[in-house]
């Protein structure tokens, strides 16, 4: 579904003269991409709308998808798989946020995204089997994806070391920790498929 409109788009635009007919297959791939980037967020903002955790999940994201952008990680064979990994993913995150706040677990939380951002800081950035690195990127992705990281840890460090504990804050941090998992599925992906 997601190729075939992304292909409807692109056809448009060639016989539109928009683009050129050369470019057809970088402008449908990217076309694919946008469009499953969309309903990825779409379906974690209805989600989030129908939970009344809309604030948080903005947060959320807002933090998770510039630095899973640059650390890499698991990538599913198609939308469908990516859909739902990510579905699954951000609703176990919102269970084990109501267990964290619920029972007062603060500390929880902040150990395990100290051991995410440590993990982060080691394994990013996982390669896509389809696009791979030069070393001035891997170097470069590393660098964005550790700043970025960094400055989401410090600001959770600091309001939650400030004993401004919002439920907000722990969506914050989570998002530390949902990438390093992507990271960690994706190694484990990388190592049963034998990929690189």
């Amino acid at each position: 579904m997601v190729e075939s409109i992304a292909n409807k788009i692109t056809s448009f635009l060639i016989s539109n003269r928009t683009i050129e007919q050369k470019e057809k297959e970088l402008y449908s791939y990217a076309f694919s991409v946008l469009i499953g980037f969309l309903i990825n967020i779409s379906t974690i903002l209805f989600i989030a709308y129908i939970l009344n955790i809309f604030k948080e999940t903005g947060l959320f994201l807002l933090c998770y998808c510039p630095i899973r952008q640059f650390t890499g990680g698991y990538h599913a064979d198609n939308y469908k798989k990516c859909l739902l990994v990510f579905m699954l993913l951000y609703l176990v995150n919102i269970c084990f946020i109501e267990f964290v706040f619920y029972y007062k677990l603060d500390y929880l939380l902040l150990i395990e995204m100290i051991i995410a951002y440590i993990g982060i800081c080691f394994l990013s950035p996982l390669e896509h089997r389809n696009n791979p690195f030069s070393k001035i990127e891997l170097k470069r992705f590393k660098k964005v994806a550790i700043l970025l990281s960094s400055i989401v840890v410090a600001l959770v460090l600091i309001v939650m070391l400030d004993n401004n504990i919002y439920k907000s804050i722990y969506y914050v941090a989570s998002s530390i920790i949902c990438v390093f998992i992507m990271l960690i599925i994706g190694i484990i992906k990388q190592e049963i498929g034998g990929e690189k």
